[in-house]
């Protein structure tokens, strides 16, 4: 499919109404909790155990988690016991609180005192004109939060606490410039009144006790992960060119800084200089003459370079202020580290930022992060573009294709090149955003090769929700992100937890270490040519396949010379096998297509179809399609007494309508609750099964509780048979296994 091309266009009130509500705690096949030890932090603190994320006692933890903005950490207290239990419900075994630096009921900033106009941020990230201070908490945001955090201990959902996210900080903070600021992306790195800030913020929070748990959350083994800033790079502004300072009116968070922190980097730049040569003579010689006339750190008038300058400025240049940046962002991950763990007593593991610019190399800032615990990547695929204003519901496009088609681009290949070998490595943003046609792909695609990478963690990007009861119960799919109300998605997460925290997909057997020489890794910077739709590594001729193939991490950001060497990697085309034979990346003739095929769980991903796997054959007639079968006891497929098949195409608003058959906008016709789901349907087998006699289909709604009665499968020889359909209208169903009884004559007692 391509971006432009005529799509038959799809009547969605025309689908099966089929919905997941946001109440639903009910028990049944579906039920994922079991997965989650209760309650979080029993064992201890989570550590760090031969590279990778830890239990208290040592066992291996993986995280399947969500993400929850803005006020869905402040939910009304008495919908706290059930959200948590609904997130243990799908496997969610940790959050991400993130986007609460903002005035409650946005957040757990101090309110307005009522003297001054509600705040409410533009959605641009510029802040309309706010007078009173950020600096304290808002008693009854605390209150909520505290609640909600309990009850997830309770449910075996550890938390991951963000610092500072989005803060729109006020006149009255002592911060200059402040409608200029946006969120201040790159100056919280150096600004000494904004870094005082950020400390204060966190001893507020770490601080603060849970008179539900008894414990300082600095002191709170439920708490996993502190993250320190997000998004955030002052590397990253230097190469999009968001260092300049030409600001001549208030702008957005990602554009150009104000121009007194531009003046304030020129003397930051200047005293480096000053510390690293001792005359400009020195200067002249270590940058090969590129130098003007009137430039000289001693007298402040050494200017910095613009993305314009990149392609002429000598490798001393280029290679010395790519150090200055990179140092600034170091100093603060090393100056925040050790605030949090001396002055705080923080014990919890600490994670800078993440990578998530796909669009530059930023192995450089990947190195920086290496100071602290984690190492974190984001992803979307096919993220909505905003042609007007930003975030606008009414005015925004998605290009809308299949990730299936797109292996070297695909959301395993971005990610991967940001691992580092023999630090954890989580994924706290990704998603692909609603209504994207073939959005089924997505969860148990990235899940499948996360796991073939041995990552510690996904958080899918965002439950969704707020601070009001009517944010939980639209029953509808409410923005591109938002996935309580998407019944494709939480199906996908469901199956998806039994999965991956199961280990139901093997990790690579090789792990192809990339080892940057010093100069490649800065030097990447500027290089135009990558990273691009093929090739997302530093090493030029690595393409994105890689990641689909084996294990791969950077060894090394300092070596002598390159690792491997292009002659040394030799990769498929067409179809692309991982090294443990249990995930293919097709290449047919209608586009792409992926298969999982390991004992537990067996998997056809893409267009109408006929897949064979050992236990699964699919006669796919929906135009596009992701099907599922997994074991729901501690056993493979062969050998299981209960099997869930999960098949899921498109989900829908009711009334929701397409701007024309591209398919790339909706423009405002969001639709209304409830959801609706495209059918899959076609024949699906199921086969080799032990000793199994009978096969009976349960269909199941949208809380996984029986939909009609059971239907036994066809049977010829070891295959059981049946048709999906339409009627009933549901994702997924629970296959009951009867066998016969062994005789004496075989070996039974």
């Amino acid at each position: 499919m391509s971006g432009t091309e005529s799509r038959p266009m799809p009547d969605h009130n025309a689908w099966p109404v089929f919905a997941v509500p946001w109440d639903d705690v009910s028990s049944g096949p579906t039920d994922m909790s079991f997965l989650l030890d209760k309650p979080a932090g029993a064992t201890g603190f989570i550590q760090i155990v031969n590279g990778h994320l830890a239990l208290g006692d040592g066992r291996r933890w993986r995280i399947w988690g969500q993400n929850l903005t803005f006020g869905a950490a402040v939910l009304p207290r008495e919908m706290a016991p059930t959200v948590a239990r609904r997130l243990a419900k799908f496997g969610i075994n940790c959050i991400r609180l993130h986007h609460m630096d903002h005035r409650y009921p946005r957040g757990i900033l101090m309110r307005h005192s009522g003297t001054t106009p509600v705040y409410e941020p533009a959605q641009s990230g510029i802040a309309r004109r706010d007078v009173e201070p950020t600096r304290s908490l808002d008693p009854e945001a605390m209150a909520r939060l505290d609640y909600f955090v309990a009850c997830c201990k309770d449910n075996g959902v550890y938390i991951d606490l963000n610092l500072n996210v989005s803060r729109s900080f006020t006149v009255a903070d002592g911060v200059k410039e402040v409608d200029w600021l946006g969120y201040g992306k790159a100056l919280t790195y150096f600004d000494p009144r904004l870094i005082f800030l950020q400390k204060e913020y966190a001893r507020q929070l770490l601080d603060h006790v849970n008179p539900f748990t008894g414990n300082r959350y600095a002191e709170e083994p439920a708490v996993a992960i502190v993250e320190l800033v997000n998004e955030n790079s002052v590397l990253e502004s230097w190469v999009k060119g968001r260092l300049r300072g030409k600001q001549q009116e208030p702008a957005g968070t990602w554009s150009d800084i104000p121009p007194s922190y531009a003046q304030d980097l020129d003397r930051l730049w200047n005293a480096w200089l000053s510390r690293h040569y001792p005359d400009r003579e020195a200067l002249v010689a270590a940058w090969s003459g590129d130098l003007r006339a009137f430039e000289d750190p001693r007298q402040e008038s050494v200017r910095r370079l613009q993305p314009e300058d990149f392609a002429e400025a000598s490798t001393g240049r280029f290679h010395d202020e790519a150090m200055f940046y990179a140092g600034l962002e170091r100093s603060f991950f090393e100056d925040m580290g050790a605030y949090l763990r001396g002055d705080l007593g923080v014990r919890q593991l600490i994670l800078g930022t993440s990578d998530h610019n796909h669009s530059i190399n930023q192995v450089l800032h990947v190195e920086n992060n290496t100071v602290l615990d984690i190492i974190d990547g984001h992803v979307y695929w096919q993220h909505p573009r905003f042609p007007g204003s930003a975030w606008s519901r009414s005015n925004w496009t998605i290009t809308n294709t299949p990730m299936v088609d797109a292996p070297d681009h695909s959301a395993p290949a971005q990610l991967s090149r940001s691992a580092v070998k023999d630090m954890p490595y989580i994924v706290s943003e990704l998603n692909a955003p609603f209504p994207n046609d073939t959005a089924a792909e997505f969860i148990p695609v990235t899940a499948a090769y996360a796991a073939l990478q041995d990552w510690d963690g996904l958080f899918w990007f965002d439950y969704g929700g707020g601070s009001t009861e009517e944010s939980w119960t639209s029953g509808m799919i409410t923005s591109f992100f938002s996935m309580a109300n998407d019944p494709v998605k939480m199906a996908q997460t469901a199956v998806g937890a039994l999965m991956f925290l199961r280990g139901d997909v093997r990790a690579a057997e090789t792990l192809l270490e990339q080892h940057l020489t010093h100069e490649r890794v800065v030097d990447s910077l500027r290089d135009t040519e990558l990273p691009d739709d093929r090739r997302p590594y530093v090493l030029p001729y690595l393409p994105g396949r890689l990641a689909l193939v084996h294990a791969t991490a950077i060894a090394d950001f300092r070596a002598e010379t390159l690792v491997p060497q292009e002659e040394e990697v030799a990769l498929p085309e067409g179809f692309i096998l991982s090294d443990t034979d249990e995930l293919a990346w097709l290449e047919t003739d209608t586009g792409g297509a992926v298969l999982i095929d390991t004992p537990a769980v067996q998997g056809y991903i893409g267009r109408a179809m006929s897949c064979e796997l050992p236990h699964l054959l699919i006669e796919l007639e929906t135009p596009f399609a992701a099907v599922q079968l997994i074991s729901l006891e501690d056993a493979p497929i062969a050998e299981s007494g209960a099997l869930l098949l999960l098949a899921a195409a498109r989900v829908a608003n009711t009334g929701m309508v397409w701007e024309d058959e591209s398919r790339q906008s909706l423009a405002d016709r969001w639709g209304s609750a409830p959801t609706r789901i495209e059918p899959v349907t076609g024949r699906v087998t199921v086969r080799g099964l032990t000793g199994a006699a009978r096969l009976l289909l349960q269909p199941l709604d949208g809380c996984g509780q029986p939909l009609g009665q059971p239907v036994p499968m066809r049977r010829r020889a070891d295959e059981h048979r049946v048709d999906l359909t339409a009627n009933p209208a549901t994702l997924w169903y629970k296959i009951e296994i009867e066998r016969a009884e062994p005789s004496k004559k075989n070996g039974g007692q």
